[in-house]
C-alpha cells in the first residue's frame, strides 16, 4: 500500500506533512486527527477484505488483513500507548490468520464482525467534540480520498489496471469515506447538510471509478481524473 502523495496541510497539519514527505511508510499518528485519518485507511482495509471474502476471492482478500498487522497498526501502535487505549492488534492478527486457514468459516466472520466493532470503539474515544465537527470530518475524509488517488495511481501501470491489490486499497478508503459520511450525515445539524451533498457529489465520482469489485485491465478513468476529484474534495472541505 502507499500513503497519499501529497496530504494537504490544511487537513493533518504542517508537522505532519513534513514527516510523511520525509518518511511515508513509517509516519505515525501525531495527533487526534491524524490518528482518525489513520483508523479509517486501516478499516478501508477491513471493508474491502470483507468484501472480497464474501464475493470467494478469499486469496485477493488476504492482503488486507495482512496490511493492518504489519504496516497501518504500527502507525497508530504509539497514539494508542499514549493515550492508554486497549490494545487491537491481536484482534487483527487472530482475523488474518483465520482468513487465511477458513476464510468462510462462520467463525472468521463473526471474528471479522468483532474486528470491526473492536476499531469503531478504538474511534470512539477520540475526543466526542472532534467526532462531532462535520467540517473536521469531512477534512479527514478528504485526506482519505487523497489516499485512495495515490493508490491507484499504484495500481497503474501505462495506463492499465497492473496492481489489483492497490485498485482494492483505493476502493476500500473509498468506502470507508462514504460510510463515515453516511454517519456524519445522520447526525449533523441543517446548516452543514449543504456542506456534506457538495462533499458527496465529489465522493460519487471517485465512487464510480473504483465501482467493480474485479475490474478489468482498462481502467474507469485515468489517474488525472482521480488526482482531479481529491483536489476537488480538498476544495470542499476547506482550510
Amino acid at each position: 500500500m502507499r500513503f497519499p502523495i501529497l496530504i494537504q496541510p490544511i487537513l493533518i497539519g504542517a508537522a505532519v506533512v513534513a514527516t510523511l514527505l520525509l518518511a511515508p511508510w513509517r509516519a505515525h499518528a501525531t495527533d487526534d486527527t491524524d490518528f482518525l485519518f489513520r483508523l479509517g485507511l486501516l478499516e478501508g482495509h477491513l471493508i474491502i477484505g470483507g468484501e472480497l471474502m464474501d464475493a470467494g476471492q478469499s486469496k485477493l482478500a488476504l492482503p488486507h488483513f495482512g496490511h493492518p498487522v504489519r504496516e497501518l497498526y504500527d502507525d497508530i501502535a504509539d497514539y494508542v500507548v499514549a493515550h492508554k487505549l486497549p490494545s487491537f492488534e491481536p484482534a487483527l492478527i487472530r482475523l488474518e490468520a483465520a482468513v487465511a486457514a477458513a476464510p468462510a468459516a462462520p467463525a472468521t466472520k463473526a471474528l471479522f464482525a468483532s474486528t470491526i466493532a473492536t476499531v469503531h470503539r478504538a474511534r470512539a474515544t477520540a475526543p466526542a467534540a472532534l467526532r462531532a465537527s462535520v467540517p473536521e470530518m469531512i477534512r479527514i475524509c478528504a485526506a482519505a480520498i487523497d489516499a485512495a488517488a495515490g493508490e491507484f495511481g499504484g495500481a497503474l501501470d501505462r495506463g492499465r489496471i497492473d496492481n489489483i491489490v492497490e485498485y482494492h486499497d483505493s476502493r476500500g478508503y473509498i468506502a470507508y469515506v462514504a460510510q463515515e459520511l453516511d454517519r456524519i450525515a445522520a447526525s449533523a445539524p441543517p446548516a452543514e447538510q449543504g456542506l456534506i451533498a457538495r462533499f458527496r457529489a465529489v465522493l460519487v465520482r471517485a465512487q464510480w471509478i473504483v465501482a467493480p469489485l474485479l475490474p478489468g485491465q482498462t481502467p474507469r478513468a485515468a489517474l488525472t481524473v482521480y488526482r482531479q476529484i481529491a483536489a476537488d474534495a480538498a476544495t470542499v472541505a476547506g482550510p
